[in-house]
């Protein structure tokens, strides 16, 4: 039988994370994004399941710079396509500052429909661990599966859009990115995001009719505001993970 963690343990759970989390899962759910952090151990990283339809993988970890990155790649590796991902930072009194990634995906090596085991669950979490501790390069691997997934053809450009938007919290910048979806797309985002020396603080994905949306509250590894020159930069290096065509360009000026 699956364990659950104490009432006590998902209360305190509950308020190391944003006020909008409480009020979007349902009991059953929460208890199981805890139970994944309450029992994680002295490992890096654990991943479970969550959700009646199947298609939820909860992974906590010890919240470092690039950890989103090597998380999709792990994915990407994995054989899960994600049509929904959220991105939360919470503060443990143990372990510091964790992790607590969501996302709903899809097998492309089982049949449609095909619902999530705890045999996934325990893939992904290898792959990661392979990543983390060096052992394996995820952007080698995400470069094998895009080499795998592509068509026959080139690949026509990608229209984006990468804007800042307002945050009425003042401290934390939303960077939102609207394009088309691709294979490895969120670990192009999230790399460029780390080659920037940033902080994803929160974020959430979403994939519609091929079209991706996403949204990141970030900060600088120091916890500091982004300024307007570093958000430019990141405007640009951004666009650059979009389009990767655009990284061999020559300089100009």
């Amino acid at each position: 039988m699956a364990r659950h963690p104490s009432a006590e343990f998902v209360t305190a759970f509950v308020e190391s994370l944003p006020r909008a989390y409480a009020n979007k899962y349902e009991p059953e759910v929460v208890i199981a994004h805890a139970g994944v952090s309450a029992f994680r151990g002295e490992g890096a990283v654990a991943v479970g399941l969550f959700g009646r339809a199947g298609n939820g993988l909860c992974v906590v970890a010890d919240d470092r710079p690039g950890l989103l990155a090597v998380v999709s790649a792990s994915l990407l590796a994995c054989n899960f396509d994600v049509s929904h991902a959220e991105v939360y930072t919470r503060h443990d009194p143990k372990r510091g500052k964790e992790a607590v990634d969501l996302f709903w995906v899809r097998k492309l090596d089982a049949p449609p429909g095909a619902g999530l085991v705890k045999a996934d669950a325990e893939r992904l979490q290898a792959a990661i661990e392979r990543f983390l501790s060096g052992a394996e390069d995820p952007r080698a691997a995400v470069e094998r599966q895009i080499a795998q997934r592509a068509g026959a053809g080139p690949r026509p450009a990608m229209d984006a859009t990468v804007r800042f938007v307002p945050d009425q919290s003042g401290g934390l910048a939303t960077l939102e990115v609207e394009t088309a979806d691709r294979t490895g797309l969120l670990f192009s985002l999230a790399s460029a995001l780390f080659s920037q020396r940033v902080q994803i603080v929160e974020s959430e994905v979403r994939t519609v009719d091929d079209r991706v949306f996403d949204r990141f509250r970030i900060v600088e590894l120091d916890g500091a505001p982004i300024n307007s020159a570093h958000r430019l930069e990141i405007q640009v290096a951004v666009l650059n993970a979009i389009e990767p065509a655009r990284r061999s360009a020559p300089p100009t000026g």
